[in-house]
């Protein structure tokens, strides 16, 4: 979600790219239209900052790339990784060389060839510094990408990364086409191709027919509608004119509930709602923590959210199998003594002239974000006596304010798993990592990630992980609220919206029901 930096090490990455041409356009396959005339409408949300799947890192993005671009794996609808462009692969015995088996046939949505030379220099491109790509962090441990042959890509590694194959899956690890600088309209090789986009309104897809699985897309077409606003996409929904929505109101939950039980669904997810802290402005942890303490999650998701949100007392969200996540040391104190030890930092924070006496509060322009920060303004109103403004940003101001936080001392951030590991929370605070941009950088959380990424036992992995993430919580860099929930309406037909433990939901992965 925010642009950053490559991190420098991977500068010296040594890449292997065997050139490969493009083979001659061939005529679409025959696909059987299932639904020739139901258009899946879904609600996107903002705009997505990008359709380059190597730097698309905001929900809006990421939803709309999913459905142009498959990586060598790909992910189920239930969550698991399974093959994608790639039949099949093996993994040496130390864990650090994948040997990729590409399909056979491939070809991108215009018709060209695909080979394995286009994923060695997607893998390429997302590792340069130059490119700039957010979630360049999650390839660090990437040594060498070479394409062996036509059909076959090796990836050596620095270290054994057991979540590899996740990574994989995802938009930054898309292949890329050699003549995406001189073609009219970039090509993708996902589910879908870009048929037409029409800039804060919608975007417009079709069936790609030289998928490799096209025959399994049942819906031929999908538009993605950019409404930022909330309520304006449950009136789209209930006119008739969204088939799903991004999300839904909190202030609406109630009447939803009621009126649409049967098409409000709510799930869990690995996902955590929290405002980040600009260290520039907030340098001393006793405030930190005094902010962190004075919230009261249970109110907040009781009174305010109302969707079945689980309070944050850490930042990674239980359900990680393995995993038993860190949390704040007081979160089992009675309130009132936590209270009292939150007022005692403040004013030791203050007396160092390292509290400020008023907070402004830096969120998206959205009435869910709205009621959450309100609320939270008025817990270090009522606690700690500090009054806080709270200040909307428009969606691209509030991206770039996430980079460049100036004079917000808090921001709003929302971190989603972007593969099921404790990691996929723990690397975006290492000192350097490109998602890291407020500034946070400490050695022993740093220590506790090395030896991690270390242990060859995996009890021992997430003990360490376990670790950083104490550390972490006794800095407060980040203050989590609550560990977020899914909340889409979807209309009775669509088949295939069901849970999914990061969130997500293709659109490749639904279906109308025939009538």
């Amino acid at each position: 979600m925010r642009a950053a930096r490559a991190r420098s090490a991977l500068a010296a990455v040594a890449l292997t790219l065997v050139a490969s041409g493009c083979g001659s356009r061939t005529d679409d396959a025959a696909v059987p239209e299932q639904e020739p005339q139901r258009v899946l409408r879904r609600g996107l949300g903002a705009e997505p900052d990008t359709l380059d799947p190597q730097l698309a890192a905001d929900n809006a993005a990421l939803t709309v790339v999913a459905d142009l671009y498959e990586g060598l794996t790909t992910e189920a609808s239930d969550g698991s990784i399974v093959p994608g462009h790639a039949e099949s692969w093996q993994i040496d015995d130390d864990g650090r060389v994948y040997t990729f088996q590409l399909r056979r046939g491939l070809r991108w949505s215009n018709g060209d060839l695909l080979t394995a030379g286009h994923f060695a220099a997607g893998l390429r491109h997302a590792l340069a510094p130059a490119a700039a790509s957010p979630n360049a962090g999650l390839l660090e441990a990437v040594e060498l990408v070479e394409a062996v042959d036509p059909q076959t890509v090796r990836i050596r590694l620095s270290r054994p990364v057991p979540y590899l194959p996740a990574v994989l899956a995802l938009p930054v690890a898309s292949p890329l086409h050699p003549r995406v600088a001189a073609l009219q309209s970039r090509p993708g090789n996902g589910p879908y191709r870009l048929v037409r986009r029409l800039a804060g309104e919608r975007i417009e897809l079709e069936r790609n027919p030289h998928y490799w699985n096209a025959a399994s897309v049942a819906i031929g077409r999908v538009t993605h509608v950019t409404v930022s606003d909330l309520t304006t996409e449950v009136n789209l929904y209930r006119a008739g004119e969204l088939d799903l929505t991004s999300e839904v109101p909190n202030a609406q939950l109630s009447e939803l509930r009621q009126r649409l039980p049967g098409e409000l669904q709510l799930a869990p997810y690995l996902s955590v709602y929290a405002y980040a802290v600009n260290l520039a402005r907030l340098p001393d942890p006793r405030a930190r923590l005094a902010l962190a303490m004075a919230i009261d999650r249970s109110r907040v998701t009781q009174q305010v959210t109302g969707a079945d949100e689980r309070p944050a007392y850490g930042w990674v969200p239980d359900g990680i199998a393995g995993y038993t996540p860190a949390r704040f040391a007081w979160r089992d104190i009675p309130r009132s003594q936590a209270m009292g030890q939150a007022r005692r930092l403040w004013e030791a924070a203050r007396r160092a002239h390292a509290a400020p006496s008023r907070l402004t509060l830096c969120t998206d322009a959205s009435a869910n974000h709205r009621r959450t920060a309100i609320a939270i303004a008025d817990f270090w109103r009522s606690a700690l006596a500090i009054e806080t403004e709270i200040v909307e940003l428009e969606w691209t101001v509030y991206l770039d304010t996430r980079r460049h936080p100036g004079e917000c001392d808090l921001v709003r951030l929302g971190w989603s798993a972007d593969f099921i590991d404790p990691e996929a929370f723990a690397m975006v605070f290492e000192s350097g990592h490109p998602q890291n941009t407020l500034g946070y950088s400490s050695a022993g959380y740093d220590a506790w990630l090395a030896r991690s990424r270390a242990a060859t036992d995996a009890g021992r992995r997430m003990a360490a992980l376990a670790g950083a993430e104490a550390q972490l919580l006794q800095d407060a860099p980040v203050i989590p609220v609550f560990f977020r929930v899914s909340k889409r309406l979807a209309r009775p037909d669509l088949q295939g919206a069901i849970a999914n433990p990061l969130g997500h939901l293709a659109s490749r992965n639904l279906r109308f029901a025939q009538p």
